[in-house]
């Protein structure tokens, strides 16, 4: 079962990231996010969750 692909709920990237239910919502239906939909729910795998993640940067906004 070395090779069984893990993957995140909602509720998991909810906790992983501290966001609310409608900012997670709105990750899982960005274009660029790899996501599944499974009948009713979305899952990310785990190792795209984590590269997707890592690949992010957050701009500063410099207020001078």
């Amino acid at each position: 079962m070395e090779n069984e692909i893990k993957f995140y709920t909602t509720a998991d990237v909810r906790r992983i990231l501290g966001i609310g239910n409608k900012t997670c919502l709105d990750l899982f239906h960005s274009s660029d996010f790899p996501c599944i939909k499974v009948g009713k729910s979305f899952k990310v795998a785990v190792n795209s969750f984590n590269e997707y993640v890592s690949t992010r940067r957050v701009l500063s906004e410099v207020n001078e």
